[in-house]
């Protein structure tokens, strides 16, 4: 007769089902991770363009929005942060005071998870909302996943967002 509670080998035999499972299931979380971290990048960065593009046209000035280093300066790799600022001063970098320009989003993305990479030093916004110089893009990969998302500005300012395969060396 038997009163209750479990068997060693029913024990044995649910641990062994729990591993299996936990085995499958953490590469799949893994990804889901990796790709909310990749969306939510993405979100942020097209925000910022977004942002720059209405601030230049409802202020009349120039917008820079850049990926930049500890520094502050605009550079094409080796950056920690998305910088948009207004560039009252016309120089294509954050002015300090006593001309100071106004800094309008500074965004840290985490660079162990994310590579993001662009084909130009900095992007101007004008004040009728286009922008400056050439087409340009930024593009957004995250490891362990083979696809990543590439933003496109046009001439017009517009923004648009397209896959992109990723290459993981």
């Amino acid at each position: 007769m038997r009163i209750g509670g479990f068997t060693l080998l029913e024990l044995l035999i649910t641990l062994a089902i729990g591993a299996i499972l936990l085995l499958i299931g953490v590469p799949g979380l893994q990804y889901l991770i990796a790709d909310t971290a990749l969306q939510t990048e993405v979100f942020s960065f097209h925000n910022a363009l977004h942002r720059a593009r209405s601030y230049a046209i409802d202020h009349q000035t120039d917008v820079i929005v850049c990926l930049a280093n500890r520094q502050e300066k605009c550079v094409e790799q080796d950056f920690s942060h998305l910088l948009v600022f207004s560039d009252d001063q016309h120089s294509r970098k954050l002015a300090e005071a006593p001309n100071q320009d106004t800094t309008l989003i500074r965004h840290t993305y985490s660079a162990s998870i994310l590579n993001i990479a662009t084909n130009q030093r900095y992007f101007v916004f004008q004040p009728d909302g286009t922008q400056a110089g050439t087409p340009g893009t930024i593009s957004l990969c995250s490891s362990g996943i083979e696809k990543g998302i590439g933003l496109t500005i046009a001439m017009s300012g517009r923004v648009r967002r397209q896959s992109i395969n990723c290459s993981h060396d």
